[in-house]
Order: C-alpha cells, then structure tokens, then sequence
C-alpha cells in the first residue's frame, strides 16, 4: 500500500499533464475551424480524465491514510514499549506529562505527515518537473521564465520556513508544560480546593497556555507570509507569460493554444510549489515531534544482565559500599549490610534519609555509582532484570492500583494464582473484610479510588504474596494501617518463606526484625536489633522516645 499510493498519485498527475495540450488542441483546432464534433470529442476525453483521476485520487488517499495509521499505530506501541524499558531515572529526566504527550500528540503528529507525504510529496516533484517538460516543449525561451519564478519561490519558502522552525519546536516544548500542569491540577485538586488555590492554579495554567499560543501565533504570522509572497510570484509570471507570450502569437511563433496550455502548466507548477509551502510547514512541525519520539526511540536501555538462573541460598542480599546519587552529591554513601535467608532487616530513618533508595537499588530501579550489590552470591548487574525481579516481592511506599476487580490487581504477581493462593495473601495482609464486602470478583476504580488508604495498602502488600519470592521488599508499607492492623501483618508475614526488608519511620514497624538499619543523612549510623540499638544509637533512642 505504501507504494501504491504514490502511484496511483503519479497516475492522477500525468492525467492532469495531459489536459493542458489537450485543451491547446482544442483552442488551435477545433475552435480556430469550427469543428464542433472536434470540440465535443475532445472535451468527453477531457470529462473521461478528470472522473479516472479522481477515482484513483480516492484510491491512492484511502492508502495512503491507512498507512498512516498503521505507521502511527505501530509507532506508538514501539514509543510505549520501549518507554516501559527505560531505566527509572530516564523517565524522571523526560518527565511524566512529556512521555504522555510523546506518545500521543507527537505519534498523531508523525503520522500525519507520512499521510501528506504519500498523498503530495512524491506527486509534486513529478508536477513541476512535467510541467517544466511541457513548457519546454511548447517554448523553451518561456520556460526559462518559469524556472526562474520556480527559484524565487523555492527561497521564498526556504526563508520561511527557516524562521518557522524555532518557534515550532518551542511550541512543542510548551505543549509538555500544559500536559504536566494539567495533569498536576487533576492529581491534586483535592488539595488545591482545601487551600482555596483554584484561582492560582488557574493564573499558573493561563500563563503557560498564553506563552504557548503567543509562540504559535508568532509561527503562523510568519507563516501566513507564504501565500500572500509565492501567489505574488505566481500572477507576476502568469503576466509575463501573458506579455511575451502575445507578443509571439503576434509574429506567429506561438498559437493561442499553446499559450493557453503554457499558462495552464504555470498554473499547476505553481499551485503544487504553493502547497509544498504548506507541506513542509507541517513537517517543519512534525520534524520536531519525530525528533522527540527518537529521543525515547534512540535512548539507551539500562544495562541488562544475561543470568537468567538464580539459586536458593544462604545470603540472598549484600550491599557493598554502595553509593548513589540522583543528581549531583550522593543520597546515599556507604551502605554495606548483608541479608541472609529468611531474615528480616528494618530501615528507619527520619523523611529523606534515603531508605526508598535502598529498596530501589535492590529492586534494579537505579544502578548505583559506587559500589556492589549482590544477590544470591552473584552481583546484581549479572542478572537478566525480569529474573530477578520474577523472585522480589515489591510493595512500594505509594500503593498503585488499575482499575478491575481485585483478583486482576493481585495476578498482576502472578496471572496463575489460584483463588485460594489470592485470599491467603489477603489474609496475611489483613485485608478480610475486603473480601467478605467486595469478593475478589469486586471492582476497584482507576488508582482505587473506592478504597481508603490502608484498604488500598493491603491490597498492594498481598499482590506481593500471590507468589512464592526470595525477597520481599515493603517500603514504609503500613504507613495508613492503624497500629493494631499493623502488628498483625507483621506477625502473620513472618511465617512466610523468604527474606524480608521493611522500610519505616515507624519503630512498631522494624522493632521486631532480626536485624535494623539505622539512616541519617544517607549514612548508616547504627545496625543492631531493637534492644541494642535503644543504648547504643543516639537517634534511635529519640525515635522511640518520640513514637512511645
């Protein structure tokens, strides 16, 4: 179909190259005589031309349109595909609202202009070049006027188009900035009407939707220069045409005819150099979407291990002098600890000491800078990520639902789950009375909206333990359950197989693990247990203090 298209466009153009000499032979012949039945015979094969050209118009735009959208369709599932593959930090560093627009606007946009360039851009050079063949023909000296004309108009658009450009990709980039305010103003409406901000949020939207079509209207004023300047060219030719044409019919040099036909080829040469105008207007435009959908396309995936075997063993995690930085100095310096089978670990610490990064950087979210991480006696690095993350329980510290019933949300961890294996880890996370009021077949709402925060919570901690894991990561997991709730997860989680790390500012959280990590400022500044840690850990001793 992608060739068809641009020949059934090539077919409609030498239809349409043909009526011009057509019509010269009717001018020089059938009315100079006055041939009646010359003038009808040739009008009907004029008539015949024009219904074949446009039904094979129709064809090669009803191609060319499903092309597009094929190449949009799969352009867009490669741009989701490959941004699901992308490392954490590559994502934080586009940014959420620019991923989005990415994917949809910028998509639509490259399609488009893959529909234009099937339908015009290989029509048009195939136009003007005949066209210049024709006038040729008909009068070489003329023809000369046409290619000057033809260069005056190719820098006219080239000048226009160079101014155009810039203010295009600004454009673009603001398009991110409304998706990101957008999404911003959604997300947090609830707090934005509890503080009365609507009217700021409002002012902050208005400013960058105003800044956004102040940089269009200024592309399209330069824009709008095109087809005042290139039809000025056109009827500038057009007269000369007619003058110097007249004066060769005067000596007898040039028919009527011919001169009515060498118009005529102007005319289209013209029209098609005008819309080339527009067409790269547009892909001055989708140029700049193309070259932020590579950017996701040409961005380098995380390095990825080959192991895909990961044997039970005593010492499931070791960090090893680990640091990190997300940006800058590091978040997290130093940290060497070691995790063995079926032990459990606390990490406390006060808001920003860099427990998350932790359980990130077990996760293979991040690489870190400095140092090793091994898991199960081989380094992290050398694993393929899907393995490894095949046998890690991950509860991160914002619960994230999809909307479907609750048996989808918790074969997410495994799709072969039994329903017996999905009220177990229901029950093990304390989440009962969910299923006696909703059943596993029960609704949950887009991000559970229809849950509350521990119910939403809960459910995140049993996905988690729909499957047999190695290790079980909980950032700060019990944050919305009450202190009750959460001591009974804690015990009825211990029976479950498998080494456990538990993230939390609070003591009830870690009092009980084997071993606890204590962090402030990205450093580890106590290890121990509960008891230990109460005389000898300055800071965890205020931590109890304050949470007693």
């Amino acid at each position: 179909m992608a060739i068809a298209a641009p020949i059934c466009k090539l077919i409609e153009a030498i239809f349409e190259l043909a009526v011009p000499m057509i019509i010269a032979s009717v001018i020089d012949v059938g009315i100079k005589s006055g041939d009646k039945s010359y003038v009808i015979k040739y009008c009907i094969i004029i008539g015949v031309l024009a219904v074949l050209g446009f039904l094979i118009s129709v064809t090669g735009q009803f191609l060319a349109a499903k092309v597009g959208i094929g190449f949009g369709t799969r352009l867009r599932d490669a741009t989701f595909k490959k941004i699901n593959k992308l490392s954490v930090s590559d994502t934080d560093a586009i940014g959420g609202a620019s991923l989005v627009t990415r994917v949809t606007g910028d998509v639509i946009a490259c399609q488009n202009a893959l529909n234009m360039f099937l339908r015009l851009v290989l029509r048009m050079p195939f136009v003007v070049i005949g066209a210049f063949v024709m006038s040729m023909i008909i009068d070489p000296v003329l023809s000369l006027m046409f290619l000057t004309m033809t260069v005056i108009l190719a820098s006219t658009i080239y000048l226009v188009l160079r101014l155009t450009m810039p203010r295009v990709k600004k454009a673009q980039k603001n398009l991110d900035e409304i998706s990101r305010t957008t999404s911003q103003s959604i997300t947090g409406s609830r707090v934005i009407r509890a503080f009365s901000k609507q009217a700021d949020t409002k002012a902050e939207f208005n400013g960058v939707a105003n800044e956004t079509a102040k940089t269009n209207i200024g592309a399209a004023r330069i824009s709008a220069l095109l087809t005042p300047l290139t039809f000025a060219v056109v009827n500038l030719a057009i007269i000369a045409v007619l003058w110097f044409g007249g004066v060769k019919v005067n000596i007898g040099t040039l028919t009527q005819g011919e001169t009515v036909a060498l118009i005529n080829y102007l005319q289209q040469a013209f029209f098609v150099i005008v819309n080339i105008g527009n067409v790269f207007s547009v892909f001055t435009r989708s140029s700049a979407c193309a070259a932020r959908v590579n950017e996701i396309l040409d961005a380098p995936l995380p390095e990825n291990g080959t192991d895909t075997v990961i044997e039970d063993c005593d010492e499931v995690l070791r960090f090893d002098g680990v640091c990190f930085a997300y940006d800058g100095d590091y978040d997290v310096r130093d940290i060497s600890f070691t995790l063995k089978k079926n032990q459990t670990l606390g990490i406390i610490g006060g808001t920003g000491s860099g427990k998350s990064t932790i359980i990130n950087l077990a996760e293979k979210f991040y690489t870190p800078q400095k140092g090793d991480i091994y898991f199960c006696g081989k380094p992290l690095s050398s694993y393929d990520i899907s393995a490894v993350r095949k046998v890690m329980g991950y509860v991160p510290q914002r619960a994230a639902l999809i909307r479907g019933t609750l048996s989808k949300n918790l074969r997410i961890a495994d799709e072969n789950a039994t329903d017996e294996r999905l009220i177990s880890a229901l029950s093990i996370a304390q989440a009962n009375e969910l299923v006696q009021s909703i059943g596993l077949d029960g609704v949950i709402e887009n991000d559970g909206k229809n849950l509350s925060g521990g119910q939403k919570q809960r459910v995140s901690i049993a996905r988690s333990l729909c499957r047999d894991n190695i290790l079980y990561l909980f950032d700060d997991v019990t944050s919305a359950l009450d202190y009750r709730t959460e001591r009974d997860f804690i015990n009825a989680v211990k029976n479950v197989d498998g080494a456990k790390i538990f993230v939390s500012q609070r003591i009830s959280a870690v009092s009980t693990c084997d071993n606890i990590i204590v962090l402030d400022g990205g450093k580890i500044v106590g290890v121990g247990t509960h008891d230990r840690l109460k005389s000898s850990c300055p800071l965890y001793a205020e931590f109890c203090a304050s949470q007693s």
